[in-house]
């Protein structure tokens, strides 16, 4: 899936590129938008994120960016979401990983990734 996003004055550090961090908020509106349908409803987001990765590249400035977001691996209790951030021509800004793990929204544990959930992410494995 790809997302484009309009890099804002606030996104920038005193250098004027894209501060680090905002690279996890733009992996972050990503996954949000993959996961719009699922969390529609009475459905809450029942993962959690266990770990995050960035591979910077080039600097980004004000701009437009693409957010290229997949499904690489699914797992018994987690699967991993790869993304690319690039521009308009292909260029490419970062790479990047997000581990997220099924848990109980109500207890916090763990829980398998099954049924329904599993399928939706089936669907995205590239």
């Amino acid at each position: 899936m790809k997302i484009s996003i309009d890099v804002r004055y606030r996104d920038l550090d005193t250098l004027g590129h894209v501060n680090n961090a905002v690279y996890l908020t733009y992996f972050e509106y990503a996954r949000l938008k993959i996961f719009h349908d699922w969390f529609t409803g009475e459905n809450e987001p029942d993962f959690v994120i266990a770990r995050a990765e960035v591979e910077y590249i080039k600097p980004i400035f004000i701009g437009t960016v693409d957010v290229n977001a997949r499904v690489s691996h699914i797992g018994n209790t987690s699967f991993t979401l790869e993304y690319e951030i690039t521009n308009g021509s292909g260029e490419l800004f970062a790479r990047g990983k997000t581990v997220q793990v099924m848990i109980d929204p109500t207890r916090g544990d763990k829980v398998r990734i099954e049924g329904e959930k599993k399928r939706f992410l089936e669907r995205l494995l590239n």
